[in-house]
């Protein structure tokens, strides 16, 4: 890849950018990779406070390549303030929804192609781990990449699929999971391209040791016996000592993995490590499988519904398990009704959760699937909670759980496919 680093002032439509000098919750943009595509991209940079940032060549013009329509005065003109009148930077409000999403809808389709060939690549990477092989980075990032151009593109479409169930019990699909909880969750944190690029990493590795380990009790859902438990406690390590003999593989990755079942009171394993000696990253990767297993059952419990899993997750954070202010970012990525939570609604109808307003987590898009007399919806019916006709009122009293037959006489708020 060749980069140039430049100032904003050079900066013109048809360049891609790689890395900007501001942090991410202060740009305008989900990603900061990203392609300009008009000088109101520009002026909203600006605005932003953004000084410098690297370009990368591969992807978009370089400063001789800029076309005249690139170099027009940008949209959106800065003020003008004297220095006897400095006054406090006004905040740059987001850009709408409709501006910077794609319909979840459009976006599914492109998510479910990518949940595929994730699910490809863990099995491709446990294959080597079982053999002992060493492992390329250089193979894990373009996925990587996809995954985070998706999640710019609409946020909820790879956890839209991370919710459906599953029919069976697969490590590569507990892989796809994590992966799809880790990256949104580490974005909501603010980490480094660095940092998420490594994250994204251990979130596919981080299990592949179980392809050394007899399947039978990944996903028992009863209590493990102690030869069992230290049996399956091995599975960090496995993948650790095939990382050592990969060259190009960052050490934090390896940290993050070794330490993935560590728990910050101490309970943890394989070290009964505590506190500060769990590694910042860590913590985002052991909430993000804390949550697959729990919610799919991979372990020695049955599977929970997702706002269960949450609550379980945010009372151990509570008890020192898990980072607090990780789990707080967890919550709020997944929205108080997560993706495809089965509900009852003050009407008496029952719907399934389709999307979820950031700004409002009680009000999110829902789709009617059982009308208030117990008959299945004889159409398709959708209502925007946070924006309903007037006269509306219609409130979520409570989250259903669909593998109960009086919630779900006619098993149509099992969600298993889009």
């Amino acid at each position: 890849m060749s980069t140039r680093k430049i100032s904003i002032s050079q900066l013109r439509k048809g360049m891609f950018i790689h890395e900007l000098d501001i942090s991410w919750m202060k740009s305008p943009f989900l990603r900061h990779r990203r392609k300009i595509g008009s000088n109101n991209d520009i002026a909203l940079l600006k605005k932003a406070g953004v000084k410098q940032l690297t370009i990368d060549l591969s992807r978009g013009d370089d400063l001789q390549t800029s076309t005249p329509e690139s170099i027009e005065a940008p949209v959106i003109e800065e003020n003008r303030v004297s220095e006897h009148e400095q006054q406090p930077e006004k905040e740059i409000p987001a850009p709408k929804a409709t501006e910077t999403k794609s319909k979840l809808t459009e976006e599914l389709k492109i998510a479910k192609v990518l949940q595929s060939k994730i699910g490809k690549l863990v099995n491709q990477l446990a294959s080597l781990v079982k053999d002992g092989q060493p492992i390329s980075a250089q193979s894990i990032t373009p996925v990587i990449n996809e995954a985070l151009e998706s999640i710019t593109r609409n946020d909820q479409a790879l956890l839209t699929m991370l919710h459906l169930q599953r029919q069976d019990l697969k490590l590569s699909d507990h892989g796809f999971g994590v992966f799809a909880v880790t990256l949104p969750l580490a974005l909501k944190l603010e980490c480094s391209e660095e940092e998420i690029n490594e994250l994204g990493m251990a979130a596919l590795l981080h299990d592949t040791g179980w392809a050394r380990l007899p399947m039978h009790l990944f996903g028992k859902k009863k209590a493990y016996t102690t030869s069992e438990m230290t049996l399956i406690q091995q599975h960090p390590a496995i993948v650790e000592n095939v990382l050592n003999k990969s060259a190009d593989f960052p050490e934090r990755v390896k940290l993050i993995v070794k330490q993935h079942h560590e728990l910050g009171d101490g309970s943890g394993y394989p070290g009964k490590l505590k506190g500060d000696a769990v590694h910042k990253l860590t913590e985002i990767l052991q909430v993000a499988d804390a949550y697959d297993e729990l919610m799919h059952g991979l372990m020695d419990k049955p599977g929970m519904l997702p706002s269960n899993a949450l609550k379980k997750i945010y009372q151990a954070a509570r008890s020192g398990q898990y980072s607090e202010v990780v789990v707080s970012a967890m919550i709020h990525v997944m929205g108080i009704f997560p993706l495809t939570s089965a509900i009852e609604l003050s009407n008496g109808e029952k719907a399934l959760v389709i999307e979820i307003d950031k700004q409002k987590p009680l009000l999110p898009r829902i789709q009617i699937v059982y009308q208030a007399n117990g008959e299945a919806s004889k159409e398709e019916k959708i209502i925007d909670l946070a924006n309903q006709a007037e006269g509306e009122d219609i409130k979520i009293i409570k989250v259903i759980d669909p593998i109960n037959d009086k919630d779900d006489p006619l098993n149509l708020l099992r969600v298993e496919s889009v």
